[in-house]
């Protein structure tokens, strides 16, 4: 990648594919920068976090503040405005509003001197090497668009890649972008199901091994690579960055449902023992179970 031109690079990574609750969110960061060598020692892989301690929260709510801030040129006033302006497809299918009725207004997670501090040293890196938040978009997927989806015989993992797709659909100038996306599913050929979601574009496979998939994409007004990646979140910056958002947009939906039926244990809504004891020993008849829980 030529150092003498700035690059558009794309991280595109997802957050809970495989949980018993909540969305499915899939994210892009799109970045203005010279090359994906540099590293900011605060940014690390999204499942770190897994522990879910108040100083993983903390740590990630006020680098999501901070990516706001970094984006939009002004603090967030609240969690929910910082979901909302990433990730803008947020309506309730069902009316009921389990997961965005009650999302924080207010920051508990983290105080306003850790996102401060937080913001000075992000501007700081982000200036020292000339790299730009030029977007930012999310798509969340509740489980009743996952349950509608893979009941028509299509599988989450086609449903994980058209969402990749939306988001370089959201990307306005594609040219002389580079996409680093996370595998789907272990995947490793891409060539068809990439014809047949983004059929504006000619797609040429470049490269495809168990470590990447490489295509590029062209029509007669822009050309791209779109690449996929093991582990993306460790070698790609932005789609680290990514991971990071899209893992504090899904903390904040859980948050929301949390709230709404009224759960005080912190139940993550993945397959571990604390989230599937609540759910074996709780009644949720008032809520539409295609709601609440995959089916897949």
């Amino acid at each position: 990648m030529s150092t003498e031109h700035t690059t558009n690079i794309l991280g595109i990574d997802e957050n809970g594919l495989g949980p018993l609750m909540g969305p499915l969110v899939v994210t892009g960061v799109l970045l203005k920068q010279i090359s994906e060598k540099h590293w900011l020692d605060d940014i690390s892989d999204s499942k770190q976090f897994f522990s879910r301690t108040a100083e993983k929260f903390s740590k990630l709510e006020t680098v999501a503040a901070s990516l706001f801030y970094l984006k939009e040129g002004r603090e967030p006033t609240s969690p929910a405005e910082i979901l909302y302006n990433f990730c803008k497809d947020s309506i309730c299918l069902s009316g009921i509003n389990i997961c965005t009725g009650n999302i924080p207004k207010k920051f508990y997670w983290s105080s306003h001197q850790q996102r401060k501090n937080k913001q000075a040293h992000f501007c700081e890196w982000f200036s020292a090497y000339n790299i730009k938040i030029k977007a930012i978009n999310s798509v969340s997927l509740c489980p009743r668009r996952i349950n509608d989806f893979t009941s028509k015989d299509n599988n989450k993992f086609l449903l994980d890649l058209c969402a990749f797709c939306d988001i370089v659909k959201e990307t306005s100038d594609k040219n002389n972008l580079f996409i680093y996306a996370g595998r789907v599913g272990g995947m490793k050929f891409y060539t068809k199901r990439l014809k047949y979601l983004l059929p504006e574009y000619r797609c040429k496979t470049l490269e495809e091994n168990k470590d990447r998939s490489l295509y590029h994409m062209s029509n007669p007004r822009e050309e791209f690579t779109f690449g996929f990646f093991t582990d993306v979140e460790k070698i790609s910056f932005s789609a680290a960055l990514a991971s990071l958002v899209g893992k504090y947009i899904r903390e904040l939906y859980m948050e929301g449902i949390r709230r709404t039926l009224d759960i005080s244990t912190n139940i993550s809504g993945y397959h571990d023992s604390k989230t599937t004891s609540y759910i074996r020993n709780n009644d949720f008849g008032r809520f539409p179970s295609s709601c609440l829980f995959r089916r897949r």
